[in-house]
């Protein structure tokens, strides 16, 4: 399904420190707000940031340190990139890392006719035309943050990220505003931590260091091209990581496009109302199924979890209070 072509970019020189401006294109049609959706509701704290219409990272690179701004365009099927400063050296990385990021190779098409077997995704895909599958900017970076997001909020998990960012990170200056800031931590600091200053479980502080010992041994390797079968397997030889860890960290991290983490929680209510739902058939795409699943059933569980709690609500104020 990944696109041969990368196609054509313009760049142009921008006034901002040696910026670089270029446009990165994609197919039509691409859902713009909920993949920066994902991202505003998954940042790292002090590295990135994010809004409705743009997201910035501070990125190092090879001993290079600058910021990337991805923003969208109005009217034409580009993404805009600016760097700054430009370092030709590590500039076909970063926009690697931007297209990975924004799934801009992906072909919606073949998704949609794909789909098409299953008339439950058929309609979900006319309903959401072009949602992408959101992965992080570094694999060992997405991994941890997975490994910290397992059962725990939105805002939970960027707690915890930002408690690991600024307790273990190496402190630089911000490219921009000059302040002090932290990258995200390597493998070798996070194998050695007792990331006491994390305020996470014993089991997921264990399954840090394992994870990250592991792929320093060459245990896990993060490469994209691999194996994605033998990929979850090493996950689940690691301590802590279960089946929804390996597939999740699989999609996310290293863009498997079948990888289905069926003991999520609003997929596994996606498929107790649809047990007829055969994703055998549309394989290997299970990955953008989950992403339509999540997006039509968050929704509606959403919903429904409003609606219980005002009924809990109605019922507790129908109950009298005992006098005191």
């Amino acid at each position: 399904m990944r696109l041969q072509r990368a196609g054509r970019v313009k760049r142009s020189k921008t006034g901002d420190s040696g910026g670089i401006e270029i446009t990165l294109p994609f197919k039509s049609p691409y859902d713009w707000p909920t993949i920066i959706g994902f991202y505003q509701t998954h940042p790292i704290p002090g590295l990135e940031r994010v809004t409705t219409n743009s997201f910035e990272r501070v990125f190092h690179i090879d001993g290079k340190t600058g910021i990337v701004r991805i923003e969208t365009m109005v009217g034409v099927p580009q993404l805009k990139v600016r760097i700054a400063p430009d370092v030709a050296e590590i500039r076909l990385e970063v926009l690697r890392r931007i297209r990975k990021m924004f799934d801009l190779d992906c072909d919606p098409m073949l998704v949609e006719k794909s789909f098409r077997r299953i008339p439950l995704l058929a309609s979900l895909c006319h309903r959401y035309p072009g949602l992408r599958l959101a992965r992080g900017w570094d694999p060992f970076e997405t991994a941890i943050c997975s490994i910290l997001g397992q059962l725990v909020s939105a805002q939970q998990r960027a707690n915890l990220v930002g408690q690991l960012v600024h307790n273990y990170g190496l402190e630089i200056a911000h490219p921009s505003s000059g302040e002090n800031t932290r990258l995200f931590p390597e493998a070798e600091v996070l194998a050695q931590a007792d990331l006491s200053a994390v305020r996470t479980t014993i089991a997921r502080r264990e399954a840090i260091r394992d994870f990250s010992r592991r792929v320093l041994s060459g245990a896990i390797s993060l490469f994209e091209g691999q194996d994605r079968a033998a990929f979850r397997k090493a996950l689940l030889e690691t301590k802590g990581l279960g089946p929804w860890s390996a597939e999740y960290i699989s999609l996310r991290a290293i863009g498997d496009t079948d990888a289905f983490p069926k003991t999520d929680l609003i997929l596994k209510r996606a498929l107790l109302l649809h047990p007829d739902l055969d994703l055998e058939l549309i394989k290997p795409w299970r990955s953008y199924a989950a992403t339509y699943l999540w997006k039509e059933f968050t929704q509606s569980l959403s919903k429904r979890k409003k609606e219980n709690n005002d009924d809990a609500i109605l019922q507790r104020d129908r109950i009298p209070r005992r006098q005191a």
